[in-house]
Formats: structure tokens, sequence, C-alpha cells
């Protein structure tokens, strides 16, 4: 596999990569100096979910984020792949030996894949509305509009499902929502289901997942791992957080209020601080370890 990066500076202080891996480019960013944070972002989104926290947790940390393949900025072509083997891809291309990860549904499995297959290269995760392949949200209306819509390939109806279903959630209409987020949410939607090959139109033929799957492995995860999950998420997505919870030894469960599937865009303060806190407390048991070994 080529991991070739090329690299330009596009601000001051952010370095963008383009890492070629096999039927894919990859966008990332990197930016600030320390532990490295490394953010993947939910599967309706693109890496501009984590705004906040690049911009937040460069001031004291190395931040790395990259939309997965056929998301945002990066390509997709027919073949068979693993979304944790392009998380190591970019990881190994920025010179990464360990990091944490935030992550963010997809994202989340992804993560989760990766720190089974390379305990060692995985300090610590928070996940913020976990997802997991197969595990899909379908009893509520617009849950079932999106599925409906994403079986069609009808572009408007999975931007207009996607928010109603994972923005709003089942309990919110639009106008309950902040306006600001909810923009920046179908700004980010719309780039990847308007594209003409995006990871949607290609995810069932080609992407290649661990057996057995993760979530019959949860015991054997090692990483520290922190779960926040919106209140207003759909009862799939909350179910799953709690399973993971109850499953990852050690793992801590936090709930949002007034929070759908992108809690850190909704409450980013709040989820901000959690981070800190997580990081803070697994960066003291890390050097503990390394103190005594």
């Amino acid at each position: 596999m080529d991991h070739t990066t090329h690299r330009e500076a596009i601000t001051m202080n952010t370095t963008a990569h383009t890492i070629d891996v096999d039927g894919a480019r990859l966008h990332a960013e990197e930016a600030g100096a320390g532990e490295t944070v490394t953010m993947l972002h939910g599967f309706l989104v693109d890496s501009g979910q984590w705004d906040h926290e690049f911009a937040a947790l460069s001031r004291d940390h190395r931040v790395l984020r990259y939309d997965a393949r056929g998301f945002g900025r990066s390509t997709i072509e027919p073949g068979a792949y693993a979304h944790h083997d392009d998380l190591a891809a970019v990881l190994d291309a920025c010179g990464v030996r360990r990091t944490a990860l935030l992550a963010c549904s997809g994202g989340a499995a992804t993560a989760l894949d990766f720190a089974l297959a390379h305990p060692g290269r995985v300090g610590a995760m928070v996940f913020v509305g976990a997802g997991y392949w197969g595990q899909i949200a379908d009893t509520t209306p617009a849950a079932r509009a999106f599925l409906q819509a994403l079986g069609s390939g009808d572009a408007a109806g999975m931007i207009d499902g996607s928010l109603r279903a994972f923005t709003d959630g089942p309990r919110r209409r639009p106008d309950e929502v902040d306006a600001a987020v909810r923009r920046r949410t179908r700004e980010m939607t719309a780039r990847t289901m308007q594209r003409e090959s995006n990871y949607w139109k290609r995810a069932a033929l080609d992407q290649r997942e661990p057996q057995p799957p993760a979530l019959e492995r949860l015991h054997e995860v090692a990483a520290p791992t922190l779960l926040i999950v919106g209140s207003e998420d759909q009862p799939e997505a909350i179910a799953l957080s709690e399973r993971m919870a109850d499953g990852i030894p050690g793992a801590q469960l936090l709930r949002v209020q007034g929070a759908g599937h992108h809690a850190n865009m909704e409450a980013p303060d709040a989820v901000l601080a959690e981070i800190r806190r997580w990081l803070a407390a697994h960066a003291d048991d890390a050097r503990e370890r390394r103190a005594t070994a």
C-alpha cells in the first residue's frame, strides 16, 4: 500500500496532508504540539465536526483529523478496504506511534476496531454518539425516512432525513435546535451526499469489517474509554453507548441533556471540558506506567 504524503501549510499553525492509500486519497490536517489526539468524524458529516475541539486542543496537544474515505475532501474508488486500516495509514504517514482517539458514530466504530487491532497505539478514547457497523436506527419515523432515502439514492432526502433523525432527534422540531449547528451540519452532510462518488454509495459493496466484530470483544478493549451520548439522539444510539459502557472495562458513560447525535456541536464547552478531563486523567496514568516500567 502506498502511503505517500504530500504536505502544504494551509494556515500559520495547520498543516494539510494528502495520504495515498489503496483506492483513496485521504485529506488530513494537523496542528499543535504535545501528546497526540486523533479525531474521527461521524459518518453523516466530515472532519469539520471537530472544528471547536481541533482549535482548542491544539493549544496543548498535537491534534490530527482527517476525512474518512468518501467523505469531505477524501476520495473513494472501487476496491476492498477497512476503515481501521485507513486510520493506521494516516497515523503512519504522520509519524504518530501512539494517540488518544476522539471519535463520533462511524468514527467510533473505526476507533474501536483499531484499538483492538493495535492496543499499544491507543492511550485513551472518547466516543460521542458511538456507532458500530450494522447497528442501525430504524424505529422512529425520521430514521426510517432517512433509510428509505438512502436505499433509493435520493440525495436531498438523505440530507433532510439525516438532519431530522440525528440532529433534531425523535423528540425535537427543527426550530428547537440551534440554527447555526443545524446549518453547519447540513453543509457537511450535503458536501458528502451530493458527491457523485461517496461513502454511502460504496459502503455495502467494498467495506470490510473485522470478524468477530468488536461488539463481541468489548471485554478486550484496554484503552480507557469515555462514552458521551446526547439525550436527544436516536434510541438505538443511546442503547449502543450503554452497551459499550457496560462491556468495556472501566468505561464511563456521560449523557448530555438537550443534545442530539453530534453532541459536541450542540454543547461544545461541556463536551470539551469532559474530553480534557478524560485526557488529563489518563495522560497521568500513562506517565505513571512509563515511570514504573
